[in-house]
């Protein structure tokens, strides 16, 4: 199981560090700037220089980074190149296949119609997904004698908080070491044909990993979310996301990547070739190639492009108790409970347990900073993408950061130390 666990390593580290033309700001980064208070603009200016360290050290092509305080944008900056090949700068316009970052918004997207009365948390999952009625759990993650897994039935459903959790016993990418493992990976969502509804559908038929909410496992529980957004809204999951979060937020460079018209403004997702060099990614064996036009189907735990100003509208309405310039999203009682532990800490891995770090709703959560060898502030909220991009809030600091580049893992990847960095300059500059 070493590289599942060097896989999952990653992803908390992820957690633990966040981690057309020019599209106008809601008000310009020079406004932001002159108006904030409580917050050093001399010390944030150290982000550029980090951030240009690592472009010229090779280890990405460029970066965008984003600061709000206090209801605000207090500091942006773009280095390095979006396109080697055609010379395109990194700017704020430039947009990013956020991966895994769909994944709090989709999750904010289900707990509207939660709000609704639509949809419960304790629902199971079978009210709106009914194959998930008969999922079996597996006895062991290898192949019996007669070449099955073997099973036995729920002992308690799969519930909506179980998916949004990933406490449902559900699998995910990257277990390729147990005969389970490469059973979804033999089904992974992403090389499937279909729309949401189908490639759900598949996975209702494998056997999960345990029984529901007995152990902490990232999976595809913000995919099967996302289908239950479709069912209870009787909309597509974008067309939810568009009319429910997007547009109110005015995130007008923030959607799905369904097809080439995609493409606009796309940062180019680059890999590391045999030599440690910088070239555009062909795709892998978790996902197809970033770099070929969409991927034709709206995921509900992947998929979204956007800005790193888009996101931040996001992160600045979580930070105001879900509403921003006039436009309410969520309750404040929804927000305080979506940044909430909800997941057990004995049940997550080792990582988690050291530092006594959890899951909420949508990103993991810090409880004790102080156990996570990192800046880090009590409360803090945030998540990443499977291609390096990262964010967190910091309700305690009204504080806000994201950090993007375009980047395919693989063995020869050198790391980057960018989004500990933005983070660790940013909380040194609250005042």
């Amino acid at each position: 199981m070493r590289l599942q666990a060097a896989i999952l390593a990653s992803f908390a580290a992820i957690a633990l560090t966040a981690c057309a033309g020019e599209t106008p700001a809601p008000e310009s980064a020079a406004a932001s700037v002159d108006q904030a208070r409580g917050i050093s603009q001399d010390r944030l200016a150290r982000i550029e220089a980090v951030l240009q360290d690592e472009v010229d050290a090779g280890k990405r092509a460029g970066f965008v980074a984003v600061v709000a305080h206090r209801g605000k944008i207090v500091y942006e900056t773009a280095v390095g190149l979006a396109d080697r090949e055609n010379a395109v700068p990194m700017s704020q316009a430039t947009r990013f296949r956020i991966a895994s970052m769909t994944k709090p918004l989709v999750t904010a997207a289900l707990m509207q119609l939660v709000e609704d009365g639509e949809v419960l948390l304790s629902d199971p999952v079978s009210r709106y997904i009914p194959a998930f009625a008969e999922a079996r759990v597996a006895l062991s993650h290898e192949r019996d004698e007669n070449g099955e897994i073997p099973t036995e039935p729920l002992k308690r459903p799969i519930t909506v908080h179980h998916v949004l959790t990933h406490m449902g016993g559900i699998g995910y990418l990257f277990d390729y070491e147990t005969d389970l493992g490469r059973l979804y990976l033999d089904n992974n969502l992403y090389f499937m044909e279909g729309d949401l509804a189908a490639r759900v559908a598949r996975l209702a038929e494998l056997p999960l990993y345990e029984q529901p909410g007995e152990v902490w496992r990232y999976s595809y529980g913000t995919d099967i979310a996302g289908r239950i957004v479709e069912v209870a809204s009787g909309q597509t999951l974008e067309a939810f996301m568009r009319a429910r979060l997007f547009e109110p937020l005015g995130m007008s460079d923030t959607e799905f990547f369904l097809d080439e018209s995609d493409l606009d403004r796309l940062a180019v997702v680059y890999a590391f070739d045999e030599e440690g060099r910088l070239v555009p990614s062909k795709g892998g064996d978790f996902a197809p190639d970033p770099n070929a036009g969409g991927f034709g189907w709206a995921s509900g735990g992947a998929g979204l492009v956007a800005t790193a100003r888009d996101y931040m509208r996001f992160c600045l309405m979580l930070l105001n108790g879900g509403e921003l310039d006039g436009a309410r999203v969520l309750s404040p009682a929804t927000v305080r409970l979506m940044l909430e532990p909800h997941a057990p800490v004995e049940a997550t891995f080792d990582e988690w347990r050291r530092s006594n770090t959890t899951f909420a709703l949508g990103g993991y959560i810090i409880r004790s900073p102080g156990l996570t060898g990192s800046t880090d502030a009590p409360g803090q909220w945030g998540w990443g993408g499977y291609y390096d991009t990262s964010f967190f809030i910091s309700p305690a600091d009204d504080l806000a950061v994201a950090v993007m580049a375009q980047r395919e893992p693989g063995p020869r990847d050198p790391g980057s130390r960018a989004g500990e960095l933005v983070k660790a300059i940013a909380f040194g500059a609250l005042e």
